[in-house]
């Protein structure tokens, strides 16, 4: 059994799997505010509040996604590095010839699961130390490692979030630095953190940033779109 408990479906086909497990503190987690899959419809999430959380199989799992047409999908947080199942998650996804979209924060990546993956946003919550420890409760230089080790431009979106309560743009341009000193081809991904509410100091930021690394972009996350379709657990 893996720590799988949540998939839902984008309207362009894709679908995104949760995972009940990771050992990091984020300070600005969003799980912290919902389990769920926070673009569900109101109606939706109204429903799940009364579901508690229930893991579910990799057989099950293949299965629905195969039922639902689903031919990538994305694997998130919590952390799928630390589920011991997930590698053999990937190996059965992509017998059935569904890609997989790895999350994470790096830490455990490893040569299998980046050899499984299509592709994989690599987190980089800061670059300095003591930042990193007092942001996620852990010490940074294994994903620091990793990302120098694994960072490909084929493969690899590098990704942070900008929290200006510890993480402001002075940091966020250091990460730029390092992503650059690795490979200039990686794409780097800025995320305001939930928390915010006013984002013009973070659109500022990501032109500053786009100045130290060209390939510097963000996702305009709090546009309305269309929402997902739950395909696990049902309500």
């Amino acid at each position: 059994m893996s720590y799988v408990y949540h998939i839902v479906k984008f309207k362009d086909g894709s679908a995104y799997l949760m995972f009940d497990v990771c050992s990091w503190n984020c300070l600005y987690c969003v799980r912290n505010l919902n389990m769920w899959c926070s673009s569900l419809s109101a109606h939706v999430q109204a429903g799940l509040k009364t579901k508690g959380i229930k893991y579910i199989g990799i057989e099950e799992t293949v299965k629905i996604l195969k039922e639902n047409s689903v031919s990538l999908v994305f694997l998130g947080g919590g952390e799928p590095t630390q589920d011991p199942m997930l590698s053999d998650l990937m190996r059965s996804l992509k017998k059935e010839n569904i890609e997989s979209w790895l999350i994470t924060n790096g830490e455990l990546l490893s040569d299998e699961l980046f050899e499984l993956a299509k592709g994989i946003t690599f987190s980089i919550k800061a670059l300095d130390r003591a930042k990193h420890i007092r942001l996620t409760g852990m010490d940074n230089q294994k994903v620091v490692e990793n990302f120098k080790r694994y960072g490909k431009p084929e493969k690899v979106v590098a990704e942070t979030v900008y929290f200006p309560a510890l993480i402001d743009c002075n940091e966020v341009v250091e990460i730029a630095k390092f992503i650059e000193s690795v490979d200039s081809r990686i794409r780097f991904r800025i995320d305001p953190a939930v928390q915010l509410k006013d984002l013009s100091a973070f659109r500022e930021c990501v032109k500053n940033v786009k100045m130290v690394h060209e390939k510097t972009y963000y996702i305009k996350f709090r546009e309305k779109t269309e929402a997902p379709e739950l395909l696990y657990p049902l309500v």
